[in-house]
């Protein structure tokens, strides 16, 4: 009877350790960075084109996707800097934008970059 009891007890302690993450209120909906503390505004975008030239020179990336991802994340690296200077939240997407508050953009709902 007591290996029942023993037995019965591990398994409910496992099942709610494993189901604990699942029933956890807010656990879907916590909050993500926009950026790493510290961190330049649109360094991301300039360690994806630090990345990219890396790529590129190791072969792994061919000359015409280079040139079109070169174009985008340089693009996306430019409006985020320019939109950090004047003070105002970015799309990666559209741009600067005028929302103030916002966590998304207004026009395509991309996450504003700082």
């Amino acid at each position: 009877m007591i290996p029942l009891l023993v037995g019965t007890a591990l398994a409910v302690a496992s099942l709610c350790y494993v189901l604990y993450p699942l029933i956890r209120p807010n656990a879907a909906f916590q909050t993500i960075p926009s950026r790493a503390p510290g961190r330049e505004p649109g360094s991301s975008s300039v360690d994806a084109l630090r990345e990219l030239e890396f790529d590129r020179q190791t072969g792994k990336i061919s000359d015409s996707d280079y040139g079109t991802l070169k174009a985008r994340y340089t693009e996306e690296a430019v409006s985020v800097m320019r939109a950090a200077e004047s003070g105002s939240l970015a799309c990666p997407n559209c741009g600067p934008r005028p929302e103030g508050d916002a966590a998304f953009c207004s026009n395509c709902g991309a996450r504003l970059l700082a």
